[in-house]
């Protein structure tokens, strides 16, 4: 198999104009296509978080994606990768100097549109309000573990830019959620949890109504991760405008 260096214009019209690619993945990421198709290695964040991708056909060989993980850490050896995705189903093999010690399965979706207003208003008994990522982050924390065992919101990282909670009458949480930057500056939504006890009131919605809309007044589209299992969610927020772009299997690597 052969790969070739591509810069970002070069990897969009390769990839189709991915949405991804497009929104995820900024210009000083490392890039290869080739006749599978295509890698890129990527900060995450605008702090780091090295990872990437690697998407090739159905057909592709079982070592394509190894093979252009390789490729990607041949040329930029001092990456500090930490994570790397393929498509759903595929192997990824560890590089040398990297040991595979987690992963996880998930789905990318973005939207560019306006969110329906339909279900987007909060029941009256609540109050919604912005948090704050630092002075509240052990609340946030507390809330996020305890009704959802999964939460990746990290208050407190500096990850977030925005936090909007759902107060009750007693001031107690009820609902929160989180908009984080990507290295390419897109809002990305992160940390939606509702009190188990609430659920089935609209409020998961009317939150990513209103989290979306914030996106979207800042930069024109919003961008998600869940779970690939969590059909649910994936039900909820396509029924908001949000498509499904990828599902990723990521593999979580750490340098030995």
């Amino acid at each position: 198999m052969s790969w070739r260096v591509v810069n970002h214009d070069e990897l969009l019209e390769a990839t189709g104009a991915s949405p991804y690619v497009d929104v995820a993945v900024p210009a000083d990421a490392v890039a290869i296509v080739g006749e599978h198709g295509w890698a890129a290695m990527h900060p995450w964040r605008p702090s780091g978080h090295w990872g990437g991708a690697a998407l090739v056909a159905p057909g592709a060989p079982p070592e394509a994606e190894s093979q252009a993980l390789a490729e990607l850490l041949a040329l930029a050896p001092d990456t500090p990768l930490e994570w790397f995705s393929t498509s759903a189903g595929r192997q990824l093999a560890a590089p040398p100097g990297f040991l595979v010690d987690g992963s996880g399965r998930w789905d990318f979706l973005s939207t560019r549109v306006d969110v329906p207003p339909a279900g987007a208003v909060f029941p009256g008994d609540l109050e919604l309000l912005e948090l704050d990522d630092a002075t509240d982050a052990a609340e946030l924390e507390a809330f996020g573990r305890a009704h959802n065992t999964d939460f990746e919101g990290f208050p407190g990282h500096g990850f977030s830019v925005l936090w909007l909670g759902l107060r009750d009458a007693s001031s107690a949480l009820v609902a929160i959620g989180g908009m984080h930057l990507l290295a390419t500056g897109t809002p990305h939504l992160s940390g939606i949890v509702v009190d188990r006890a609430q659920r089935g009131r609209g409020i998961g919605r009317a939150l990513t109504v209103a989290l979306t809309r914030r996106a979207l007044d800042r930069c024109g589209v919003s961008t998600l991760g869940v779970f690939s299992s969590n059909t649910p969610a994936i039900s909820l927020y396509h029924s908001l405008g949000y498509r499904t772009h990828h599902r990723f299997h990521t593999r979580v690597l750490s340098a030995l």
